[in-house]
């Protein structure tokens, strides 16, 4: 019970994050992963962070990230996609990716 509880309560955070006009939006990529780590949806976490990488490898300048993907940790994963999304300001295209993946998912759970 005490699990559904906590499932609860990340989802009414999640859609207290709608808001596109964050100054800091690093910290609020940083709690979205952890939070989606704290209610077991690590695959969705990867799925977020390599179709972010995925979309913008042109940019970027990277392989095929989906043969690499499970090579590396989530944590390796995160760490690469929030330096590439800093070095070439892809940072509210990684946070956007965030808040849509995340309002699919409240969509989903609402239903």
């Amino acid at each position: 019970m005490s699990a559904y509880l906590n499932r609860t309560r990340y989802l009414r955070e999640f859609q207290s994050l709608r808001d596109n006009n964050v100054k800091f939006q690093a910290p609020l990529i940083l709690r979205m992963y952890g939070a989606l780590n704290k209610v077991n949806m690590r695959k969705e976490n990867r799925y977020i962070l390599c179709n972010f990488l995925d979309q913008h490898s042109d940019i970027i300048k990277i392989e095929d990230i989906y043969d690499s993907n499970n090579k590396i940790s989530l944590n390796q994963l995160l760490l690469f996609a929030l330096v590439k999304a800093k070095e070439f300001n892809l940072m509210s295209a990684l946070y956007d990716e965030y808040i849509n993946s995340i309002n699919a998912i409240n969509n989903k759970k609402n239903i």
